[in-house]
């Protein structure tokens, strides 16, 4: 009897302390879908292929209440040939003006929550619910990919989450 006693006391605090514990839970990322990416445009001019595409916020604020805080930067896995055929990547406020970033696929700490993924970071994010674009040139063809992934990193409430987006898939057989 002592023995049930003291086994039914264990279960006992060992419940009571998964209950407390679980009250001290990590930074809950916002809804998968919520950020709006698209592709905006693909064109070929002979040799090189360019993808463009647009990120949006569509409900902007500190995180809180269903609201999104602004995106920092954004992060796009590629397959290894996409990774060979990248000529430039750069990203724009406007649409018009467009800032180079560093072509390397490595992996990116402020998102190792997320991934240990090796990514192209493009280090900009949104301003409230403006478009920033995003433009990959490569140096040949790809299909398209309904399931490329990419990471958002959004902040200390809303934190980073993996995305599907229409993105650079496999090479193009000639």
């Amino acid at each position: 009897m002592k023995h049930f006693f003291k086994l039914t006391i264990l279960a006992s605090v060992v419940t009571a302390l998964i209950f407390g514990l679980s009250a001290f839970t990590s930074v809950k990322t916002a809804n998968v879908d919520a950020y709006q990416i698209s592709l905006i445009s693909k064109s070929t001019d002979g040799t090189n292929e360019t993808w463009t595409w647009s990120l949006t916020n569509p409900n902007p604020g500190n995180g809180n209440n269903g609201t999104l805080q602004n995106v920092s930067h954004f992060d796009m896995a590629l397959s290894a040939q996409a990774e060979e055929a990248i000529v430039s990547a750069e990203y724009s406020f406007d649409g018009i003006t467009w800032v180079s970033v560093p072509t390397e696929v490595v992996r990116d700490p402020s998102i190792r929550a997320c991934t240990s993924t090796d990514v192209l970071k493009f280090n900009a994010g949104t301003v409230g619910s403006q478009p920033t674009y995003y433009r990959l040139t490569l140096g040949h063809s790809f299909e398209s990919n309904p399931y490329s992934t990419s990471w958002i990193n959004s902040g200390s409430r809303t934190g980073c989450n993996m995305y599907y987006f229409q993105g650079v898939g496999t090479p193009k057989l000639d």
